[in-house]
């Protein structure tokens, strides 16, 4: 029932080292809230970390999701303003099971390759290793980060973006700025735009949990940083959201 998508919650920021922190609620349609997110990202002059971590929280989200918790670790270099990949991993536990999917960005030969392992009880029961028939430069956490380099974007055309931790086949992504009547729209889910801020949309080409095309609609602050996301389109219960505290 209780099913969801950890997104990154990401800000473009100077090249001098600092750390940010930021948190986020999620909430499931009716149901209300049923997770917590924390993210931190350091970065350096030429070189970035974000750590972002998923907790359920509530005795219905826990039982429903055996107690599911995620971390998604992003490593990467700067370049030119813009957050290129270098890892990205994906951590999850629930019930008895734990598992872990790496990816790694050679760009020198412009190739991905996948890791994933899965334990049960702490016994190891999958390891498989193949590397992808894509490159990419993007990852499901900095694809936030390097929004800002599209907000001037022609709107209501839709760009076709490579992305670590998408689809498995060929990765591809569609982001786009969305029209007046698409934003009138927008409005009503994601809430007015202040001074700066401005509206985007996700989609990531495959079914994600019940959203048939993995449907999202974004608000990004005047600071880069993402005020909220809804995953659009789930049954049951509504549209799953993530807002910024």
């Amino acid at each position: 029932m209780f099913k969801m998508m950890l997104l990154s919650f990401l800000i473009m920021i100077n090249i001098y080292a600092k750390t940010m922190m930021e948190k986020y609620s999620v909430e499931y349609g009716i149901i209300g809230e049923i997770a917590k997110v924390s993210a931190s990202m350091k970065t350096n002059k030429n070189s970035y970390v974000i750590d972002a971590n998923l907790t359920v929280i509530g005795f219905i989200a826990n039982k429903a999701t055996d107690n599911l918790k995620e971390r998604h670790i992003s490593k990467g270099h700067i370049s030119k303003g813009k957050y290129i990949t270098d890892m990205y991993q994906m951590i999850k536990s629930y019930g008895k099971y734990n598992a872990t999917t790496i990816y790694r960005t050679n760009h020198k030969k412009k190739y991905v390759t996948r890791e994933y392992k899965k334990w049960k009880n702490g016994k190891l029961i999958i390891h498989e290793k193949l590397k992808l028939k894509y490159y990419a430069t993007h990852d499901l956490t900095n694809i936030f980060m390097n929004l800002a380099q599209y907000k001037m974007q022609k709107t209501g055309k839709e760009y076709v973006k490579k992305v670590v931790g998408a689809d498995r086949k060929n990765g591809s992504v569609l982001l786009s700025l969305p029209t007046a009547k698409e934003a009138y729209s927008m409005k009503k889910i994601l809430g007015k735009t202040k001074k700066g801020e401005w509206y985007a949309k996700l989609i990531m080409q495959r079914q994600v949990y019940d959203s048939k095309r993995g449907e999202l609609e974004l608000k990004v602050g005047n600071d880069g940083m993402l005020e909220m996301a809804v995953l659009k389109d789930l049954v049951f219960f509504g549209d799953v959201r993530i807002i910024r505290e």
